[in-house]
């Protein structure tokens, strides 16, 4: 079973996954979230409600990802635990984000 799904909806685009996201999957996610930025996708959305645990080496690519949005003047929406939402476009809002929902991986 996959760790993450991503799902395109015309121009928009969701990665939703499910459980907590280890450094083995953080490959996977720069892959979408590169090709998906390369796109142009906009929203995307990254849906992280249901995901209890997030590896420094998966916040250093969501870290990455956000800059280059930003670069291309994107945004990443992310949606996390505790009904938390944030649209970041630099590293230090995707890390500042992060941490409000994930203490230990920020």
């Amino acid at each position: 079973m996959a760790v993450l799904t991503v799902i395109r909806l015309s121009e928009a685009a969701l990665i939703w996954a499910d459980r907590p996201l280890g450094a083995a999957v953080s490959r996977q996610l720069d892959t979408a979230l590169q090709n998906l930025l390369d796109e142009g996708v906009s929203p995307l959305v990254i849906d992280l409600v249901r995901v209890t645990a997030i590896d420094t080496a998966v916040v250093e690519v969501l870290a990455q990802a956000a800059e280059d949005a930003g670069q291309l003047d994107l945004a990443l929406h992310l949606r996390l635990p505790g009904g938390r939402r944030a649209v970041v476009r630099d590293e230090v809002e995707l890390r500042h984000a992060i941490s409000q929902a994930y203490p230990r991986a920020a």
